[in-house]
Formats: structure tokens, C-alpha cells, sequence
């Protein structure tokens, strides 16, 4: 027993460190598999050289390129963003089915990833005021199997035409989400009218989303005859459509339909006026 007063000598410590570059090829690409390809441009790559030569290979990890939900990016200015994307494009070695970007993505990038990319299923663009008709149509003729596409807030993407021909080369497309803002203050926005008439030929569609869309309810019982495996809507702010007996019939078969209207109400909490957005429909 040790006397009182005494300390406990400390464990010895190992001669050696484990050496971490040495580790195998194979256990590497395992770890990195478990990252996003954001982490994977941001960590591994600038721990050692072989850390960044296992980076570059072709694996999972390369296959969804995330660059709108990651906090760490945030930050970073486009110039930065646009090449980071680059090099993820051309680490996924045409292998990238799903890209997300944010505020950041111009003509160019699309260019860049339908270049490069000839997997793509999955792309959603989210507050994208730089990209244009001729640039979003550029990528979606690249892209044959794409299946899930969401524009959310690009206010210069859109109209008939550039619908039809996205109908046209994506013949697979089961997911179309498109949110418009609600106010537009800029006239050099492209022609919308009768847009909704370019989703009336995606027939294989599964889910269609639309907030803040004109469209009517003669465009909307079209898009619906034309997609016969619909099987959710959604509209929310959709301020010419009537949920009339008409549409109510033609909306039967889906099994999800959901249509939302909101207006701003002027109410009073402890005595002071405020305004408030109220469902009403």
C-alpha cells in the first residue's frame, strides 16, 4: 500500500508515434468514404502527401457534392467556392450524381460539371442569381439521367421554353421542386407565362413542388393529365389557383395533395399592431 502523501508514478509512456501516413491505401479510402467531399477538400488532403494522393481517388466520397448546407463555406468568397467545386468535379472523374449549390454557382460551373459529368441524377440550385437560361439549359442537355431537380429562388431560370427542353433531355425526371420568389423586382426576368405548360410532358414525374408559381388552374390540370404517376403535390402560394370541385376531382388519384395560401393580417399583442402570415387556405 502506498504511504499517504506519495503520488502514483505516471504509465510509460510508447517509444514510438504511430507513423499515420503509412497507414494502407484501402483503410484510407474507407475513412474518407465516411465524409462529405466538402470535409474531403477541406481535412485529409492537407495532412500528408499520401493522405492527398488517397484523396484524389475515384470512390463514394466524390459521388454528392454538397456545397449548400456546410457551415465551414459559408464564409469563403465565390472565387474560392467556384474552384473548390472544380476540383471536386474532376476528383469524382465523371462519376457525380448529385451536386447542391448555393448563391455562389454561375454559368460557368454548370458548364464545368456537364462537361464532366454525364451521371448526374440529382441538382438542386438555391438563391443562384448568376445563372442564366442559356447556362442552366446547357447543363441539362448534358444530363440524360437526371431525375431530381430543384430551382429554388433563381430568379433568371425559367419559362416555357427552357421547361420544354429540360422535359426533352430528361426523360427519367421523377422530382421537380420550383420556388419562385413572390416579389420580382427586376423586369429583365425571363418570360413566364404559360410556364407551367413545359411540366405538363414530364410524365414520369412522382413529386411536383411549386411555391410562388403562376400557375393557373387550366395550366395545373394539364400538368396533371400529362403525369399519370404523380403521386405528391405541393403548391403553397400559388395565388391563381382555385380549389375548385374541378380540380378537387383531378387531384383524387394522388395520394399526397397539399395546397397552401398564406396572407399577411395585421393583428395586435399587448396592445401594439403587428403583422402576421395567416394560412386561409
Amino acid at each position: 500500500m502506498e504511504e499517504a502523501g506519495t503520488q502514483a508514478q505516471p504509465a510509460a509512456t510508447l517509444s514510438t508515434s504511430r507513423d499515420w501516413s503509412a497507414l494502407p491505401l484501402d483503410v484510407l479510402l474507407i475513412v474518407f468514404a465516411n465524409l462529405g467531399a466538402v470535409d474531403g477538400l477541406m481535412g485529409p488532403g492537407i495532412v500528408c502527401h499520401s493522405w492527398l494522393e488517397a484523396a484524389k481517388v475515384p470512390c463514394v466520397q466524390w459521388r454528392s457534392l454538397d456545397m449548400a448546407n456546410h457551415k465551414a463555406l459559408e464564409k469563403m468568397n465565390d472565387g474560392v467556392l467556384c474552384e473548390m467545386a472544380k476540383v471536386a468535379v474532376d476528383r469524382s472523374k465523371g462519376q457525380l450524381e448529385v451536386f447542391l449549390g448555393e448563391l455562389f454557382v454561375t454559368d460557368e460551373i454548370l458548364k464545368y460539371i456537364g462537361d464532366r459529368s454525364a451521371s448526374l441524377k440529382s441538382l438542386s440550385l438555391m438563391s443562384c442569381h448568376d445563372i442564366t437560361n442559356r447556362g442552366f439549359t446547357d447543363l441539362i442537355r448534358k444530363s440524360p439521367l437526371l431525375e431530381d431537380l430543384s430551382l429554388e429562388l433563381c430568379p433568371r431560370v425559367g419559362g416555357r421554353k427552357v421547361f420544354e427542353a429540360t422535359v426533352k433531355a430528361c426523360s427519367q425526371l421523377k422530382r421537380f421542386s420550383l420556388h419562385r420568389e413572390l416579389f420580382m423586382f427586376n423586369f429583365k426576368y425571363p418570360e413566364r407565362y404559360e410556364e407551367a405548360s413545359g411540366f405538363a410532358a414530364m410524365r414520369e414525374l412522382r413529386s411536383l413542388s411549386l411555391v410562388g408559381s403562376s400557375v393557373s388552374n387550366r395550366e395545373l390540370e394539364a400538368v396533371l393529365d400529362g403525369c399519370p404517376h404523380l403521386e405528391t403535390l405541393f403548391l403553397r402560394d400559388c395565388y391563381n389557383v382555385d380549389s375548385d370541385s374541378a380540380l378537387r376531382a383531378k387531384c383524387a388519384r394522388i395520394k399526397t395533395v397539399t395546397i397552401e395560401k398564406y396572407m399577411w393580417v395585421r393583428e395586435r399583442k399587448r396592445g401594439r399592431p403587428r403583422l402576421v402570415r395567416r394560412q386561409y387556405e
